[in-house]
């Protein structure tokens, strides 16, 4: 078992010379009509950056490194907000739709449950509106960063 263990540990590893060797596409991600694509080569790095198919190559410095890595992490952030809207939407219509069934079906159950039902329409609806909140901020934040970058 640590046969195993140790040969499956030295197969995983590279040694530095195999990773300063590497080229090519190290990340890349897309999000509410905004990209990057980061390409290793050699010892620097070179991003492509854009807006609805307007691609821009930037090659990364000093300078410009932290505006990237920002500009990578707000178009990831608006792509976990936007999922967080679309469940928190769903899960309101969910709840609402059922409250609906449950009042034409049978109004005694309704009574008995509504509180339930209206605090997880609230708590829904909540989440939902401070997502949409959240997810303008997110926008203009990535459009901030990418119009630094470009310009």
């Amino acid at each position: 078992m640590l046969l195993c263990f140790t040969l499956i540990l030295s197969a995983c590893t590279q040694s530095e010379e195999d990773t300063q060797e590497y080229s090519g596409v190290i990340v890349d991600g897309k999000g509410m009509g905004y990209e990057y694509s980061v390409t290793k080569e050699g010892n620097s790095f070179s991003w492509r950056v854009g807006h609805k198919g307007d691609i821009t190559t930037i090659k990364e410095s000093i300078d410009n490194k932290d505006e990237l890595q920002n500009y990578m992490m707000a178009v990831s952030d608006s792509k976990r907000i936007f999922s967080k809207l679309i469940i928190s939407s769903s899960y309101f219509i969910i709840v609402a739709v059922s409250c609906f069934f449950l009042y034409k079906k049978n109004r005694k159950i309704l009574k008995d449950v509504a509180v339930v039902f209206l605090l997880a329409s609230i708590i829904a609806l909540y989440i939902a509106i401070e997502a949409s909140f959240d997810l303008s901020f997110a926008l203009q934040d990535i459009k901030m960063h990418y119009l630094r970058l470009t310009n």
